[in-house]
């Protein structure tokens, strides 16, 4: 099986298991809102209200669409724009040798 065969299948496989984490009532790893940071340690810390960014597709949903249809599509979004990115630098880095 070739190499690219099996990225696909790996990326494939990481889409499908994206609705898995709707299951969790925890949020993700680094991904707390400034109420969830404050009752996890008790203070928010004084740059924290201000730090974050606008995110293009908040909470991974599309309002008025499905939580596990929007988490998907966000997923792929993410898939094409990681890969895009990391192609793109794959092929700066091979011109510049």
């Amino acid at each position: 099986m070739s190499t690219r065969k099996k990225i696909v299948i790996f990326l494939l496989v990481m889409l499908a298991l994206t609705p898995f984490g709707l299951i969790s009532e925890y949020p993700a790893w680094g991904e707390w809102g400034v109420e969830e940071f404050q009752t996890m340690v008790g203070y928010i810390p004084k740059g924290m209200p201000n730090a974050g960014i606008e995110a293009p597709i908040p909470d991974y949903e599309v309002s008025g669409m499905n939580p596990i249809i929007s988490t998907l599509i966000s997923a792929t979004i993410g898939i094409i724009v990681s890969f895009g990115f990391f192609f793109a630098l794959k092929n700066i880095k091979i011109k510049n040798k």
